[in-house]
């Protein structure tokens, strides 16, 4: 595929700065996913357009694309590996430039005062203890960054280099080389910011979307989830605890307690479990801190389950009547 970053937004290489960012606002306006719902060749084109603005867009990455270009004729997509394709599909020169000129993949708005791509959300969302054991689905209400519509992610108009920085982005504070506190690290600012997104080229947009939890899912797990915007947010689970279980690798563990007679004399109690409540025959005889294994009744793990550990206490009476205290002397031999 012979088709480089001016001819995706096309415009010709000689293109004025200005014009071309007047070009990619239009394009990305065009094919942004919220004015062509479902259709994923647009969401396709508006990722291409706009990771292709994310270096074009830029005037040390367009100078930098620009040498990088003029030596290679044709520029072909596949030099790098023999590999062809969609120039930001992975592989090939897309990754190179990628690699040359930053970022990781996924949406960039190519603009606003930090001119960097924004790290991946990560949200932390709380999962009952039941649902992180046996898997399940949850509904998940996220507020993630999305592209300013005001501005198409500009951050404002009128650019101009930062009076403070010099357009280098970065000031010397002491012995230390921080970012340019004006601009925020680009290096640019606007004559008229953005009223709307304030010159950041990004708002917070709302989204509801169901997560899958896998089956034994920890405390802490990380999960990675794409939402309809297509952004990727990682998802970090906060295991709700349970007044009844408690949890120790694949095995469920749970405490009951029995009363002196039912030890000595035996019973059965209903019991909860993940999945249900079953009846636990308790024998006679059975000794304060017995534990009792329920069999396949605990976390699934590779195709198996753990099992459910029941530890067994006994209440013995803190005060009794002098009725009950002849029945006790009657039991220990010591009856007068």
């Amino acid at each position: 595929m012979n088709k480089d970053l001016y001819s995706i937004l096309g415009v010709d290489e000689k293109i004025p700065q200005d014009d071309l960012k007047k070009a990619y606002r239009k394009l990305a306006k065009k094919y942004h996913p919220d004015a062509n719902p479902g259709d994923k060749k647009a969401e396709e084109r508006f990722k291409e357009v706009s990771e292709a603005y994310d270096i074009l867009g830029s005037k040390e990455k367009r100078e930098q694309y620009d040498q990088l270009r003029s030596g290679g004729g044709g520029f072909s997509w596949s030099d790098a590996d023999g590999q062809t394709g969609s120039p930001f599909g992975g592989g090939g020169l897309a990754d190179i430039l990628r690699s040359m000129f930053g970022g990781g993949g996924g949406f960039s708005t190519g603009g606003g005062f930090g001119q960097k791509r924004a790290s991946r959300p990560t949200v932390v969302v709380s999962v009952p203890f039941a649902t992180a054991a046996l898997g399940g689905t949850t509904q998940v209400n996220l507020e993630l960054p999305s592209m300013c519509h005001i501005c198409m992610g500009a951050g404002g108009s009128g650019e101009k280099t930062c009076s403070q920085c010099g357009g280098s982005g970065r000031v010397q504070q002491g012995q230390m080389v921080m970012p340019c506190p004006t601009c925020g690290g680009a290096g640019k600012t606007y004559t008229d910011v953005c009223s709307r997104c304030h010159g950041t080229g990004t708002v917070t947009a709302s989204e509801t979307v169901n997560l899958d939890i896998p089956a034994g899912s920890d405390d802490g797990s990380v999960l990675r989830l794409a939402t309809p915007s297509r952004k990727t947010v990682l998802v970090k689970l906060r295991i709700i605890p349970d007044s009844f279980f408690r949890r120790d690798g694949r095995n469920i563990h749970c405490s009951v307690n029995i009363s002196a007679p039912q030890a000595v004399l035996g019973t059965k109690l209903k019991i909860r479990t993940l999945d249900g409540k079953i009846v636990l025959k308790i024998h006679p005889g059975t000794q304060p801190g017995t534990v009792l294994r329920i069999p396949g009744k605990g976390v699934p793990y590779r195709g198996a389950k753990g099992d459910q550990l029941v530890h067994v206490g006994v209440l013995l009476p803190s005060s009794v009547s002098e009725e009950d205290k002849v029945l006790w002397e009657k039991l220990s031999g010591k009856e007068a």
